[in-house]
């Protein structure tokens, strides 16, 4: 049962009590002591960064005369989260309804350009047609919404777009022409023409119209007697869903990956209007121009030019709030903000969690690389990095960085290349906030295939439990994302003699169909996986029957087919292994890298080609180096399918806050940017 959508109050009072210090002058933070400066902030238990939120004004002093009107009190979801007269968006007022100009949506800066943005509330039933209506006359062609529709069993947003089809808002009378008695009557028509749902976040594309009928009758006219009187624009909406229920979310990659395909469809829009300039069009029309964010709009679309950004999340301030500071993060200033919608990032976890992605946002400045110069990038990755990051190469190694990472750097200043240096930045103020309670466990570790590469707490897989046995819950392996989902994979270590029962339940219980397999059971006499499957006859694992059925050998892996069965209820699966041994554990593989861009499209395309949507089990021996390199690669290949980008070291340092050494030295990280090349220079043959 869901609670009411509107509610007194969405803004918690300050959970911690912090004497509110002002912060007389304070200077702008340069990108080069940001990281030192959070560092500062959050020590003495966050005692900096409280002060910090706490010095800044909620917003007093400003009216919202406007917003307490009893007509317009209903439009707004939250009593005390409203809009500011001197800052809020006015729609144009329709003939006879009075306060028709009422939405609770204020105008935001952004850097160096006035009411760059609209941030609002999510839109409740009674205000959808409002805020459509806000949409085209703003002309907006982007939505960024930062919440899920439902958190906690509870309604944070009215879905205010169709499912499919299209859907009709506002049939309100339009003013008459002069002389004329009669009224015309319009509506928009919303058409959703795609959702794309991606791990982190979900796109979908609009189509948006101006209908007109004439009041030919004393009744407005049916839907069926309005004609379209207007072009059609295209309004993109991106939905944030990684955000958890309550607090924020505890890594800042997903929301960094998110911001950059808003951008780049930002970009794209505003590529297309200086293209209409150019040729002597009105902005917005779009002619002879095509995009992969933004089909081209007929030649009759709107001619005025692009209009804000519209952000929004339940109330319109906290996380919406964080996404405006986020595009602008070079020039953070929550204090402006809240001078024009109040509550703007609304609680100090909100405030540190902002910084954190702007400490991560300047880590990885500049390592998204365009298809079309990842070949120029790559060359200049091997040459000897430049005189300036050397310096803060070496520079960092006191401060949280190389050092205190891995050590003192084994190449001289000489020889240390550009690679070296991005390869130190994977680690560099990566904010882990996992810990390997479990694996830790008494009884567990003997589990463990070795203690550097231990499962997060959060995002171990975990095991039902068996009765009378410590520890049954427990195996080493961990949930990572894909491109498209959440918990795409299971990375695991190869089983030991003392997990095969327990790999193989892990299989079952979590619907795993294809186990990948990157070694071979052994290197130079070292065990490297114990030989975790049968090989000729059946043979039982707990409750388990795994019988083999078939093998494939071909060129650069082998493809094993298992008929699993669960002897309690008779209940069978079919499982495929592909075993990748061209690969040994201190090199790259010995062939080229296609070997491998191969076995990742067939595992995905077997996947695909089977209907089977649980996650891939991947492992190595311990499910960190070989491993990272098999997700990493697929996952940079999609988006580099989908969104003609590569950005392997924020991908990189995603996965390693799933876990621990993926990708485990510059060598694997090297292949992977050759992999990727050698993937671009099949198309070029």
């Amino acid at each position: 049962m869901l609670n009411s959508s509107r509610v007194n109050s969405p803004v918690p009072r300050s959970v911690k009590s912090v004497e509110n210090m002002p912060l007389p002058g304070q200077p702008p933070i340069s990108l080069d002591h940001l990281a030192v400066h959070v560092t500062n902030l959050k020590s003495f238990d966050n005692n900096g960064l409280y002060k910090e939120y706490e010095a800044i004004d909620p917003g007093s002093g400003y009216t919202w005369q406007n917003a307490n009107l009893d007509l317009n009190k209903p439009k707004n979801r939250y009593a005390n989260v409203i809009a500011y007269d001197h800052s809020r968006v006015l729609l144009r007022q329709l003939p006879g309804i009075s306060c028709s100009d009422y939405i609770n949506a204020n105008y935001i800066d952004g850097y160096q350009r006035q009411n760059a943005y609209i941030a609002t509330q999510g839109p409740l039933p009674e205000t959808f047609a409002d805020f459509w209506r806000m949409v085209w006359e703003q002309n907006s062609r982007i939505i960024v919404m930062m919440t899920r529709l439902e958190e906690r069993a509870r309604l944070k947003c009215d879905q205010y777009w169709p499912s499919r089809g299209t859907e009709h808002f506002c049939i309100t009378p339009e003013p008459p022409p002069p002389g004329s008695p009669k009224l015309d009557y319009t509506a928009l028509s919303v058409t959703i023409l795609e959702s794309i749902e991606y791990a982190y976040y979900t796109v979908r594309t609009f189509a948006m119209q101006k209908l007109l009928a004439e009041d030919s009758a004393t009744q407005p006219p049916t839907l069926e007697s309005l004609k379209p009187v207007s072009g059609t624009r295209h309004v993109k909406q991106f939905q944030f869903t990684a955000w958890p229920d309550c607090g924020a979310p505890e890594q800042a990659q997903p929301l960094l990956f998110f911001m950059r395909q808003v951008n780049q469809a930002r970009v794209a829009l505003l590529q297309q209007q200086q293209i209409q300039l150019d040729n002597g069009g009105a902005p917005g029309m779009q002619q002879n121009c095509t995009s992969t964010v933004f089909p081209a709009a007929p030649s009759t679309a709107a001619s005025n030019r692009l209009g804000p950004m519209i952000v929004h999340c339940s109330a319109g301030v906290g996380r919406t709030g964080k996404c405006r500071s986020m595009r602008f993060w070079r020039h953070f200033n929550s204090l402006r903000m809240r001078t024009q919608r109040n509550f703007m990032v609304q609680t100090e976890q909100q405030y540190a969690f902002l910084y954190e992605v702007l400490v991560e946002a300047a880590r990885v400045s500049g390592s998204e690389v365009t298809v079309h110069s990842l070949h120029n990038y790559v060359m200049k990755l091997h040459q000897p990095a430049p005189t300036a990051l050397l310096s803060q190469y070496f520079g960092e190694m006191g401060n949280g960085g190389v050092k205190a990472n891995y050590g003192a750097p084994q190449q001289t200043s000489t020889s240390v290349t550009s690679m070296d240096i991005e390869f130190q930045r994977i680690s560099l103020n990566l904010q882990i906030s996992g810990q390997c309670t479990s694996a830790s466990l008494p009884e567990n570790m003997t589990k463990n295939r070795t203690s550097q590469v231990l499962p997060y707490e959060g995002n171990r897989v975990v095991l039902s439990q068996l009765r009378d046995v410590e520890g049954a819950d427990y195996i080493n392996a961990s949930f990572v994302d894909g491109y498209w989902s959440r918990q795409a994979y299971i990375a695991t270590q190869a089983p030991l003699a003392n997990t095969v029962k327990d790999f193989w339940r892990m299989v079952w219980e979590h619907n795993s169909p294809i186990i990948v397999m990157l070694s071979q059971l052994s290197e130079a006499g070292r065990q490297l996986s114990f030989q975790y499957w049968p090989a000729e006859h059946s043979e039982r694992y707990q409750n388990f029957l795994v019988e083999p059925m078939v093998e494939y050998n071909m060129p650069s892996f082998v493809l094993r087919e298992f008929r699993m069965t669960d002897s309690r209820d008779g209940q069978t699966r079919t499982l495929r292994q592909f075993q990748f041994s061209d690969w040994r554990e201190t090199s790259s593989p010995s062939r080229t890298a296609e070997a491998l861009i191969e076995l990742i499209a067939q595992v995905h395309k077997t996947q695909a080609q089977f209907g089977q949507d649980g996650p891939i089990t991947v492992h190595c021996s311990t499910g960190a180096g070989r491993t990272g390199v098999f997700i990493a690669l697929s996952i940079l290949l999609e988006r580099m399918r989908c969104e003609g980008v590569v950005d392997l070291l924020l991908t990189t340092r995603l996965l390693r806050t799933q876990r621990n050494n993926m990708i485990e030295n510059v060598d694997q990280y090297a292949f992977c940017y050759s992999a990727l090349l050698e993937y671009l220079a099949s198309f070029e043959h």
